[in-house]
């Protein structure tokens, strides 16, 4: 009589998959930011960056940076995200992707318990108070670095998500 028993518990195991032990006990926050760089009163570049975070069983970082805009297209050297305050201290460095279409750029990074680099530590908190800015280095003689201070677009603290799978 033990064993139904047992593969109801199975079974209902089976149909829930991880969220009896993950769903719902994890916790995630991000903080989207965009800004643009004028040239002559014209957008030179558009940027677009999310940082996110999530806690509990589950745990990483991320960071994902989108540039729009025709005039650095081919151009861009480096992209690293700063503090407004202090654009030559270069918190991260972004690897870009620079694709024969739009976006300008764009990239992504990871950070995942245990791993060291890239480390997204603070950058959560450096957007969300609107203090971050993109430090883009070009091989334009005009143009040898633009800066996009980056300003909140959208922000949700810590939240357990309701639809956990």
């Amino acid at each position: 009589m033990k064993l139904p028993g047992a593969g109801i518990l199975a079974g209902l195991l089976f149909l829930q998959g991880c969220e009896l032990f993950t769903g719902c006990t994890y916790e995630q926050r991000s903080v989207k930011s965009s800004g643009i760089a004028l040239e002559n009163g014209f957008e030179a570049v558009h940027a677009e960056v999310v940082v996110g975070a999530v806690r509990g069983p589950l745990r990483y970082k991320t960071l994902e940076l989108t540039l729009l805009g025709s005039e650095l297209k081919g151009h861009i050297l480096s992209v690293a995200l700063v503090k407004s305050d202090n654009p030559t201290d270069r918190l991260v460095e972004i690897p870009l992707y620079q694709g024969a279409t739009l976006p300008i750029s764009s990239g992504s990074l990871n950070q995942r318990p245990g791993e060291e680099s890239p480390n997204l530590g603070g950058l959560y908190e450096i957007l969300a108070a609107n203090r971050g800015t993109l430090n883009i280095t070009t091989d334009l003689a005009s143009r040898p670095r633009v800066l996009v201070t980056l300003r909140v677009t959208k922000k949700t603290d810590w939240f357990r998500p309701n639809n956990c799978y």
